[in-house]
């Protein structure tokens, strides 16, 4: 999903986040490799593709899974009930089957947002909800066509529903969300010709979230390391990404002076 898509569509409860919470509107990037598998390995895991070996846009069984020490790992280790709720199987290779306490696919943004309810109303620490319509739109009508902001509305509402649950379960005030993509896209594609292919939205809002505009380099491996962080979890030495600080008032310690993975 673009960034600039965001207003254009629109999508009325991810503003609404974006209004009472941390959003960066042009400063964070994925990786250099602006494709599905490998940006999501890096999103989850804190590390660039180098050290993930998530180097292809598809699952090849005997690649194994995401190497190194992601999200999943620390949190299940700590105890906490892990869930991945997807709309593309290949997401499977992100984490470990035995990381993840429980693992869905689902296909279409109403029945992924079904099932995260479902996992919401069942109780969970740490939820990766994946949508895959804005990708399957831009491919086959251009991304920031009518089409593909019809879509986009769609995932909003979906999040409207997942909003509601959280809600209706007394989670919404303690649960941090951080939204982001894996890449943004052009024309019909994502390889990497031009900054929009890389740009991606990166919203925080939930507990001890300060409202502010992050207008400093963001990459994809700072979203584990700060969900790590805000679950208390130890960071990792091995970690590309840096806990966005800002989102929750705190001073930075330190500052990409560019995207580590690019």
């Amino acid at each position: 999903m673009r960034p600039d898509a965001i207003p254009l569509a629109p999508m009325p409860n991810l503003m609404e986040l974006m209004a009472k919470g941390a959003y960066a509107p042009t400063s964070a990037e994925t990786i250099d490799y602006p494709s599905t598998s490998p940006s999501h390995a890096s999103m989850l895991s804190g590390m660039c593709m180098d050290k993930t070996g998530i180097i292809y846009d598809k699952y090849f069984a005997y690649m194994g899974y995401s190497k190194g020490v992601d999200v999943f790992d620390l949190a299940h280790a700590a105890g906490l009930k892990t869930v991945m709720v997807v709309g593309k199987s290949k997401l499977r290779q992100m984490a470990e089957p035995e990381t993840t306490d429980v693992f869905e696919i689902r296909y279409g943004e109403p029945a992924i947002s079904e099932e995260a309810v479902v996992q919401i109303n069942a109780g969970f620490d740490l939820m990766f909800v994946h949508f895959a319509g804005p990708d399957l739109r831009g491919h086959k009508y251009t991304w920031m066509s009518g089409e593909y902001m019809k879509v986009l509305r769609q995932g909003d509402e979906a999040l409207g529903l997942i909003l509601d649950a959280l809600k209706a379960n007394d989670l919404l005030d303690s649960t941090l969300i951080i939204i982001t993509a894996d890449h943004g896209g052009h024309d019909k594609n994502h390889i990497g010709l031009v900054i929009e292919d890389f740009r991606i939205p990166w919203i925080a809002s939930g507990p001890g979230v300060v409202p502010t505009e992050l207008n400093f380099v963001i990459s994809t491996t700072d979203t584990a390391v700060t969900a790590a962080y805000a679950l208390g979890l130890p960071l990792q030495p091995e970690w590309d990404g840096i806990p966005v600080y800002t989102a929750f008032g705190q001073p930075m310690l330190t500052l990409h002076e560019k995207n580590p993975c690019r």
